[in-house]
């Protein structure tokens, strides 16, 4: 009926549930009703009122039967959750020859007392137990003696009788030796999530078998593990092993009944440690670098280094693990060559840190390549001749190079490792350089690639490339005009390169068509054309041995103009455009734009009139007036003209050139140098009259002009325009 019930059950458990009914009413008839009888006792137990038929009543069972199953509750033992465990577990335990553990519950029950069927399973019980601890002494006996043979035929004898004894098993361990013929032993292998035990090839059929897990360190006594399940085409995964544990498993072949039958199958012990996955190194210069991911439960990883030809190399402290973090270690000062690097992980099971077991071994070879010498500093230098001297050391040695390089972004810190094929193309402006105590070597005003040559000494100004302290390395360059280019040393050694230091360079566009012009004996118009887009310029006024700069800005010049302050004397300026930066080194473009003028030399004219004859007066008369700094103005002074036009106007405009107008009296230099010298204080006068005979009609205007190449330097001081209207 059960098997009936089970086939229309659709629920798996229900169905399994229904499958182990049967199978119990099939061996006996009577032992669900024990099993029920069993359960009801243990309900009136545990009830307040459990010794009143009507308890027993509510539970289903009939009446009539209720008082008999109370009074009969009554006289049995009560049983705490322990015994009552116990004495479930017990009769499979015997059924499956589990002895010792048969045992151990059997201690946990009350005495037998009137329950003859309970007191011959324990007398049996008893015996058993006593049958295989003779057997175990006869084993210790021969192992004591040298005799593993026939110590393991009694360990076997024990097993037989005891399935679950711990000593047999360990003496099996201990004292098996397969013959000739015997199966090949238990493989054991660590894989994820566990141990996995492999049957060695052989016609096993049908056999059952016992497998059980012995942890090193655990007391000999201690209850075996088992474990579940079953193996699957001769294979068999114990997921219970304790991470951290050295373990072994040993296979016992089991009879139909249950009990051991025959030699067993040991497996090697295995430490379950799973090892470190990911395993990623890297090499720079004169390190290793390594990082991995350590299993869950490590304790911590230990990392072993060897060198070349095996000589061990001190390690690097080791981190402490962490589940699913990445570690990294880096072993530094490390001389080119092959190393090898392996990483084990160490646990410590709890409570027993000190049987603490290794994982396998996760190595990597890495090579430690050689790498240039750093560039240690670079420095640059503006040249009068024009362009930038930049001096360096360190870098070279080995057959490693240097190279001046612009990055496109930020420049790498000064030490970065780099790799050379991703290094930016060297500067085709700045030369290869060569160092001051090599006279061998390529001038240093030569070209490196694309370089300008020098062919000599420049006057005025120092051979570039000429000796350095400190066998520094010179190269030349000629940065373009307009530019501002972060310059980058990297020494390169094949495919590695090491970022070097950095210095900026700025190379500002050329004033040109510098002009001067006095407006006043103390002020200087300057002009020239704005260089490009930049944002400021400076001139320098050299004059009386004194030296100011005046930085004007574009708008302001574009706005304004420039206009400085000066004394009467001689002076040069100097104008070029202002650094972008603070911190860049300024690159002439081949000098500055640079324009002189010589001392302030006035020529001021006027009309005096003429001397008075009766009631009239004579034609007026011109006076010409040379004022100069210093005693002097030199020979070179140019000629003056007085203009006069008349257009029949009341108001007749003035001459607009020295051809505007009719010229009405003239002054050679010559006669001005020689009045002004004549005085020695470089001031002198020369009076003409006018020649009104070739003036125009009244009323008309004068003016002077300078005539001759000098007239540009000399400035012109004009009377009040209404004194040079003659009406």
């Amino acid at each position: 009926m059960l098997r009936a019930l089970r086939r229309e059950q659709a629920e798996p458990a229900a169905a399994r549930l229904l499958e182990r009914l049967a199978g119990i009413q099939e061996a006996d008839p009577a032992a669900l009703r024990r099993i029920l009888l069993y359960q009801l006792t243990h309900l009136l137990h545990d009830h307040p009122r459990g010794h009143l038929p009507a308890t027993a009543s509510g539970f289903g069972v009939d009446p009539a039967e209720a008082a008999a199953l109370v009074h009969a509750a009554a006289r049995r033992a009560r049983l705490d959750g322990g015994q009552r465990a116990a004495a479930e577990a017990l009769r499979d335990d015997l059924l499956e020859h589990r002895i010792r553990s048969a045992a151990r519950r059997a201690a946990l029950l009350p005495p037998a007392d009137g329950d003859r069927p309970l007191a011959a399973l324990l007398t049996g019980l008893a015996a058993r137990a006593a049958a295989a601890d003779a057997e175990l002494a006869v084993a210790r006996r021969h192992e004591e003696r040298g005799d593993p043979e026939r110590a393991c035929v009694h360990y076997e004898e024990a097993a037989a009788l005891a399935g679950d004894c711990p000593r047999a098993v360990r003496g099996l361990v201990r004292t098996y030796r397969p013959e000739a013929g015997d199966p090949g032993p238990l493989e054991s292998a660590l894989v994820p999530g566990g141990v996995e035990l492999r049957w060695p090839p052989g016609a096993f059929g049908d056999t059952s078998w016992r497998v059980v897990r012995l942890t090193r360190g655990e007391p000999a006594g201690a209850p075996l593990a088992e474990v579940a399940g079953r193996p699957s085409g001769g294979v068999l995964v114990d997921r219970g092993a304790g991470t951290g544990e050295e373990v072994r498993h040993v296979a016992l072949p089991l009879r139909a009944d249950g009990a051991v039958d025959g030699p067993p199958l040991i497996g090697v012990p295995v430490a379950v440690a799973p090892a470190v996955t990911e395993l990623g190194v890297g090499d720079g210069d004169g390190w290793i670098e390594a990082s991995w991911t350590p299993p869950a439960g490590a304790a911590h990883c230990e990392v072993t280094l060897t060198g070349p030809g095996g000589a061990p190399v001190p390690a690097p402290p080791t981190a402490g693990a962490g589940t699913g973090q990445r570690e990294t270690v880096r072993a530094q000062g490390l001389e080119p060559g092959e190393y090898e690097l392996a990483v084990r992980a160490r646990y410590a099971p709890t409570g027993r840190a000190d049987r603490g077991v290794l994982s396998a071994a996760v190595t990597a070879a890495v090579t430690v390549h050689p790498w240039p010498a750093p560039v240690r500093t670079l420095t640059a230098r503006a040249r009068e001749a024009g362009g930038v001297e930049f001096l360096r050391t360190g870098g070279d040695g080995d057959g490693g190079e240097v190279r001046l390089v612009e990055w496109p972004g930020e420049p790498p810190a000064e030490g970065t490792e780099l790799a050379a094929a991703e290094l930016p193309p060297p500067l085709d402006w700045a030369g290869r350089g060569r160092t001051a105590r090599d006279p061998a070597g390529a001038r240093p005003d030569g070209p490196g690639p694309g370089g300008p040559r020098s062919d000599g000494p420049r006057p005025g100004g120092p051979r570039s490339g000429g000796p350095a302290p400190g066998g520094q390395v010179h190269s030349i360059g000629v940065p373009p005009p307009g530019s501002l280019t972060t310059v980058s040393a990297v020494s390169v050694l094949g495919e590695r390169a090491l970022a070097g230091p950095c210095v900026l360079v700025e190379a500002p566009l050329p004033v040109t068509g510098l002009a001067l012009r006095r407006t006043a004996p103390d002020l200087v118009r300057v002009t020239f054309d704005w260089p490009g887009a930049t944002g400021i310029v400076t001139a320098t006024v050299t004059q009386d041995g004194r030296r100011t700069e005046h930085a004007v800005a574009r708008s302001v010049f574009l706005r304004e103009g420039l206009h400085l302050p000066v004394s009467p004397a001689a002076l040069t300026v100097e104008a070029h455009a202002a650094p972008r930066s603070a911190r860049s080194v300024l690159a002439a473009p081949g000098g500055d734009a640079r324009a002189a003028l010589p001392a302030d030399v006035a020529i001021a004219y006027e009309l005096v009139p003429g001397a008075r004859r009766g009631l009239r007066r004579g034609p007026a008369v011109l006076r010409v007036t040379v004022r100069a700094p210093d005693g002097g103005p030199g020979p070179d002074l140019p000629g003056f003209v007085l203009v006069a036009r008349g257009d029949g106007s009341r108001n007749p405009r003035r001459p607009g050139g020295p051809a505007g107008g009719t010229p009405v009296c003239r002054v050679t230099g010559a006669e001005l140098a020689a009045a002004a010298a004549g005085t020695g204080t470089g001031t002198g006068t020369v009076e003409r009259p006018i020649d009104t005979t070739v003036a125009p009609g009244r009323p008309y205007a004068l003016r002077g002009f300078l005539l001759g190449g000098a007239a540009a330097s000399v400035r012109l001081e004009e009377p009040p325009l209404l004194s040079l209207v003659v009406r």
